[in-house]
Order: C-alpha cells, then structure tokens, then sequence
C-alpha cells in the first residue's frame, strides 16, 4: 500500500496538474448534480440520509420513502459515484500534494494520503449499498452498518 501511495504522490503531487484535475472534478461533481435532479423522484431524500444509516430500519424507511423509482435513482447515482471518487481523490491529492510537497517527505505522504484513504473508503461504501439496493427485499443489517461506518470514515478524512 505505501508503495501505491508513494507512486500516486509522485504522479499526482504536480500543480501543473490541478487545472486538468480540478476540471474533470468539475465536470463529474456538475454529472453528479444533474443526474440527482433528473433521476431522483421528489418524494426522495438525499444520498447522504442513505449513506449513513446505520441500522436496517433506518435503511428500510429511506427505501419505503423513495419507491422502486427512488432506488432504481440512488442504483444509478452509485455508478456515476464511482466516476466522482476518481476525480475528487485525483483533485484533492493533487491539490492537497501541490500544497505540501515542501514539508518532509514522510509529512506530505501523510497528509496525500487523506483524499486516498477517502476514496478507498468511498469504494467500500458504494460497493456494500450496491449490494443492499440490488436486492431490498434481502437486507443485512451488518452491511449496511458497515456502508455507513465506510461512510463517516470516509467523511472524516475529508
């Protein structure tokens, strides 16, 4: 693992870089946005009440709440999350190691780190309610608290 952090850090700790990085986080962020508002029924709530819901009744409420439709919206948005971790750890490392590749290597490694770790647990998170909206009739409580653990690790560290 250090050594991927250390290659990502080397590629990606560049400012020459953040206008490509920050234009593709843009882009994907203004994707993301879009397809919320035309996939997304009114009677639905936001991603984040889903993300961090913790227990399966919780879960149940925010499906009861949003109808086939709603899930079939939040299925969707998961895909076009995947293309968001991408460029937000990409922007955000790139920017975060433009910024501190002054500081001791070690220091800066750490602090690029972040955005990484966030995005490693943004994968997690996606892939676990992937499988819980996949089928709703078969929900698991542990997974779903572990999406939502994977969720507010991934919150903290950015």
């Amino acid at each position: 693992m250090r050594k991927v952090i250390e290659f990502l850090f080397n590629a990606l700790a560049v400012k020459e870089f953040l206008i490509f990085t920050g234009t593709f986080f843009a882009l994907t962020a203004f994707a993301m946005y879009t397809t919320n508002v035309y996939v997304k029924p009114g009677s639905c709530t936001g991603v984040i009440q889903l993300e961090l819901a913790f227990t399966k009744p919780a879960f149940e409420s925010f499906l009861a709440l949003c109808g086939e439709k709603g899930i079939q919206a939040h299925r969707i948005l998961i895909w076009v999350d995947y293309l968001f971790i991408i460029s937000y750890t990409a922007f955000l490392g790139n920017l975060l190691g433009s910024l501190v590749k002054h500081l001791k290597r070690e220091t800066a490694i750490r602090f690029f780190s972040l955005p990484v770790l966030a995005g490693m647990f943004d994968l997690i998170e996606n892939l676990l309610l992937q499988s819980q909206l996949s089928n709703p009739d078969e929900l698991n409580g542990f997974i779903i608290f572990a999406a939502s653990l994977a969720a507010s690790i991934k919150f903290l560290l950015l």
